[in-house]
C-alpha cells in the first residue's frame, strides 16, 4: 500500500529503520512537548526511543513520513489506519448517528497526522493531508475517511476543514491510555462523493 506521494512541496514516502538521520530528524520534531500530547502519545525522550517506534508503529503499511523536498528529512507522519473506537463508539451510541453515518464506518479509513512545530502555518499539512485524501479515495478507493482532535486543538480541525472534513458529532472526556489523559474530542468526515464533487 505504501507508494510514495509527491506534492507540489512535499514527498511523502514510508519511514526508514534503522537510519541514524532518519531517527535523529523524528527526535528533533517529536521529543518537542507541543507535539505529541495533542496526538495522545507521550513526546520522546532519546533518540533510541524514536528508533523503536520507527521500527513498531511509523513503518507500516499506511503511514507515510512527511518530507519537505528541498531538505529531504522527515518532520512529520501522516497515516491512514482502521477506524478506532475513538470514532465508532460515538456513532454507535447515538442512534441518529447510525441512521445517519454508520454506513460511513465501513469500508473507511481514519486519518492520523503531525508535524513539527518550526513548519505550522506554512500550508504544509492541508497540502499533505489533501494528497493522502487523493490516495484513499481514489487508490484504495475507500468510501469514506474519519479524522478526530482534541476540542481543545483547533488548528488541527481548521486542517481538516480546509480539506473538506466536515463535524459529525462531539466526545467528552474520551481517555487516552499512553499520556493517561481525558480530552473532549471533534468528529470528523468526508465520503469520497464529497470528496469527488468539491474537485
Amino acid at each position: 500500500m505504501n507508494s510514495t506521494i509527491e506534492t507540489e512541496r512535499l514527498l511523502l514516502r514510508p519511514w526508514k529503520t534503522d537510519d541514524r538521520a532518519e531517527t535523529e530528524s523524528l527526535f528533533r520534531y517529536a521529543s518537542d512537548p507541543e507535539i505529541g500530547p495533542r496526538c495522545g502519545w507521550p513526546p520522546h525522550t532519546s533518540v533510541e526511543d524514536s528508533m523503536s517506534v520507527i521500527k513498531n508503529v511509523l513503518a507500516v503499511d499506511g503511514n507515510w513520513a512527511i518530507t519537505i523536498k528541498d531538505c529531504g528529512e522527515p518532520v512529520g507522519s501522516i497515516a491512514l489506519k482502521p477506524v478506532s473506537h475513538y470514532i465508532a463508539d460515538p456513532i454507535a451510541a447515538a442512534a441518529e448517528l447510525v441512521a445517519k453515518y454508520g454506513g460511513a464506518l465501513h469500508n473507511a479509513k481514519e486519518l492520523g497526522y503531525w508535524i513539527g512545530r518550526p513548519f505550522w502555518g506554512k500550508g504544509y499539512m492541508p497540502e499533505a493531508l489533501n494528497a493522502v485524501l487523493a490516495f484513499a479515495f481514489d487508490t484504495l478507493h475507500a468510501d469514506a475517511v474519519w479524522g478526530g482532535h482534541y476540542a481543545a486543538n483547533p488548528q488541527s480541525g481548521r486542517v481538516m476543514e480546509k480539506c473538506g472534513m466536515k463535524v459529525v458529532c462531539t466526545t467528552k472526556r474520551d481517555y487516552f491510555p499512553l499520556i493517561d489523559e481525558y480530552h473532549d474530542g471533534v468528529v470528523r468526515l468526508i465520503a469520497a462523493a464529497q470528496w469527488r464533487a468539491a474537485r
